[in-house]
């Protein structure tokens, strides 16, 4: 399942906006506020009973609606809600395709939990699953399932494609640093053990971002083993759609261009549309992969239209990234520009007493390896 196509009028803040999808990754960025999450929203709200929590009518409109393509299928809504209190139920979702779309929100919480047992995999009905999507991937039942599967491997009884998924399961941990591999766990307490640099540690114990990228890979795995039971599935033949909210939350730059790489890796099959403020993760990813929201002067929303590059922007700047892909106007403080606007008016006007004080402020707030404190030097040595 993939989706082709979506249009959106009137939702949030998006008055007319038309995005098209590519099979694999769908990597969209753009400014707070641009509506980045109101479009996973639309797309997860398509599929269940229950339309997104968040998702309401233009103030200035008496309704919005939003068309999606799915598989050559076409699916229109129209929502009329505006206040929180108000609710509705979508009477004709797309329902039989709702095991093929994963919804993984931004809060990505791994907490330690003691489990008194390891419990069976749940069963869930039509409208259990509705309310499962919209609310998003839950990681409460992440450390559960993966004990479950090591502790019944050895009977036997596994399919190949068990055997598939837990093995991708375990590698989870290496494919986000070498240095880190699932150890055992202790029988008396049903804790998972990992092995580190620094010794063995609990599962639990690893950093935010190590933990939210396992909540993404581990949880997705375990959803798919849900939804996924007669017949079962290999993660890497998964060719539904997965939803990530703010993919790059909590990891460092280093992490987030790597993740990316993770997630192609383990999900190849599938259809990933996720949302970033990263940099990082646009320089990793292809050109034909992003997609650019930008706000005009009459607040539209709209696609940025980014130019094909052979090699994608893999050769930019951060800053370059921030200000032609991302829309962020200024990548320099504000107090910055405050002193080098009083500069070059000093300069402007021969002022050299002035020129000198806030090139001596310039001198100290610029990188030591700047280029521009020899610019700034040329220019107050014109009025000397």
């Amino acid at each position: 399942m993939k989706v082709e196509k979506l249009i959106i009028q009137n939702i949030g803040g998006i008055k007319n906006l038309t995005l098209e999808f590519i099979d694999g990754l769908n990597l969209i960025c753009g400014i707070n506020g641009v509506g980045k999450s109101t479009i996973l929203d639309c797309i997860v709200s398509s599929f269940s009973l229950y339309p997104a929590e968040g998702l309401r009518r233009n103030s200035n409109s008496e309704y919005g609606e939003w068309t999606i393509s799915v598989d050559g299928t076409i699916f229109k809504n129209s929502l009329r809600i505006f206040r929180p209190e108000e609710q509705i139920v979508n009477h004709n979702p797309l329902g039989p395709s709702i095991k093929n779309i994963i919804y993984v929100k931004e809060q990505r919480p791994l907490k330690y939990s003691r489990l008194q047992s390891i419990s069976r995999d749940n069963d869930f009905d039509q409208s259990q699953y509705s309310a499962r999507i919209t609310n998003g991937l839950n990681g409460d039942s992440i450390k559960n399932w993966f004990i479950n599967r090591l502790a019944f491997e050895r009977q036997g009884n596994f399919t190949s494609q068990e055997k598939h998924n837990l093995q991708t399961a375990r590698n989870s941990f290496s494919l986000l640093d070498p240095n880190v591999e699932y150890s055992h766990v202790l029988h008396d307490s049903l804790d998972i053990m990992l092995k580190t640099t620094r010794g063995e540690i609990y599962f639990e114990y690893l950093s935010t971002g190590f933990k939210s990228c396992l909540f993404i890979i581990l949880g997705i795995i375990k959803e798919i083993e849900f939804n996924f039971k007669d017949p079962k599935i290999k993660v890497n033949e998964f060719d539904g759609v997965i939803l990530i909210d703010e993919v790059d939350a909590h990891l460092h730059p280093y992490w987030q261009g790597r993740f990316l790489k993770v997630l192609k890796e383990v999900f190849p099959s599938s259809q990933i549309i996720a949302t970033t403020h990263s940099p990082h993760m646009i320089q990793e990813a292809d050109a034909k992969e992003i997609i650019a929201l930008t706000i005009d002067e009459n607040s539209n929303v709209s696609r940025l239209e980014l130019d094909q590059l052979e090699f994608g922007f893999k050769g930019w700047t951060i800053e370059e990234i921030l200000e032609d892909v991302m829309g962020l106007k200024e990548t320099q403080s504000n107090r910055y520009l405050e002193v080098k606007n009083e500069f070059e008016r000093a300069i402007e006007h021969e002022d050299i007493i002035k020129a000198e004080y806030t090139y001596e402020i310039l001198n100290k707030m610029l990188h030591p390896r700047s280029p521009m404190r020899k610019i700034y030097q040329l220019q107050l040595g014109s009025i000397r």
